[in-house]
């Protein structure tokens, strides 16, 4: 279930971005009040220090058992098709259609031919940056031979080591490339340290076994330290105030103070929330939940872009609207997702 709450996350995300919460994405409507704006914030802000990171874990921690099932060749096509097929249908006719949407309701209008153009050039797959990126990771882990490994509990070291290598790198990665710059592909390199680090633990994880059976000594500090971290975030945004630009990267200390916050929340966050989902025997209803997270994932920028403009002539308040979009957009791409899963063809990518 962690792969679904994560996948609400971070649809409820770019909801709030787009009535105003700070971040990238494909439309964007109106402000939220100040005290929405600041308590949508402090969560989103949060889970930037974790979240993506937490996917890359769960990919990790799944990787090796199927790559020791299906050998490099097969493993590698099948990425190839369950992640390289549905990101080049996103990038090639998904985006092109939502953007020129957007244009054409919201303003100014633009030629199709021109979207098409511009997405060619610029490549940009929105949220399947992280399929893309997954795609990378997976097949080079999967062309290095990885060493016999003896199953071992958790220990606090290869944590210890992670979260100081996702602070460092953070920071570095940050020197040329801040937080929310553009690259092509959307590549989010400014995030790379996050998800090179947890997708390393993730693979550790599912080689020692240590995943199904984390100590409780170790819940309880990483509980501790994620909430300590989750303290130094709040704290950290009313120092700042609207002063966040140095934050997001370069030679500064406020971008120093974030790499070692998210070096911290991300490692002990992820801890937390793998342990708090752990696996139990599921019912049928979480099967189908599960099963169609990934979908919902690829399916939530037409479901959320869609149902806000489809409130856009509404005269609501921005906040009545989110609080319709959230549920709406999560429920609707859960839904399609479940629905495309019947077609068997579609079924073996999602």
């Amino acid at each position: 279930m962690l792969r679904v709450a994560l996948t609400m996350g971070v649809i409820a995300t770019h909801a709030a971005i787009t009535y105003g919460a700070p971040g990238s994405w494909f439309y964007h409507e109106g402000a939220l009040p100040d005290g929405v704006r600041i308590a949508v914030t402090i969560p989103i802000a949060f889970g930037a220090l974790f979240g993506m990171g937490a996917f890359f874990f769960v990919a990790g921690a799944f990787l090796p058992g199927s790559l020791a099932r299906k050998g490099a060749r097969r493993f590698i096509a099948d990425r190839a098709l369950r992640l390289g097929l549905p990101l080049l249908v996103f990038v090639l006719v998904v985006v092109p259609i939502v953007v020129w949407t957007v244009h054409a309701v919201a303003g100014p209008p633009r030629s199709f031919g021109g979207v098409v153009s511009d997405q060619v050039r610029e490549l940009d797959p929105g949220p399947l940056w992280f399929v893309w990126v997954l795609l990378v990771f997976s097949t080079v882990v999967a062309l290095i031979p990885l060493p016999p490994v003896t199953p071992r509990p958790l220990r606090p070291r290869p944590l210890i080591a992670c979260a100081a290598f996702i602070a460092v790198a953070s920071f570095l990665f940050r020197l040329p490339f801040p937080i929310d710059s553009y690259q092509i592909g959307a590549a989010h390199i400014w995030q790379w340290g996050q998800c090179v680090g947890l997708f390393a633990l993730g693979i550790v994880a599912g080689r020692e076994g240590w995943l199904p059976s984390i100590p409780p000594a170790i819940r309880r500090a990483c509980a501790w330290l994620a909430m300590i971290g989750f303290l130094g975030v709040v704290a950290f945004l009313i120092v700042l105030g609207d002063h966040t630009d140095p934050a997001g990267g370069g030679p500064h200390w406020q971008s120093a103070v974030v790499a070692l916050l998210e070096g911290l929340i991300s490692v002990t966050a992820t801890i937390v929330v793998v342990d708090l989902f752990r696996p139990v025997r599921p019912r049928r209803t979480t099967n189908a939940l599960i099963r169609s997270a990934y979908g919902a994932y690829l399916l939530q920028t037409p479901v959320l872009v869609g149902l806000a403009l489809a409130l856009r002539p509404l005269p609501l308040p921005t906040t009545a609207k989110l609080l319709i979009v959230v549920p709406a957009a999560i429920a609707g791409s859960f839904a399609l997702a479940l629905l495309l899963l019947r077609i068997r063809p579609v079924a073996r990518i999602l």
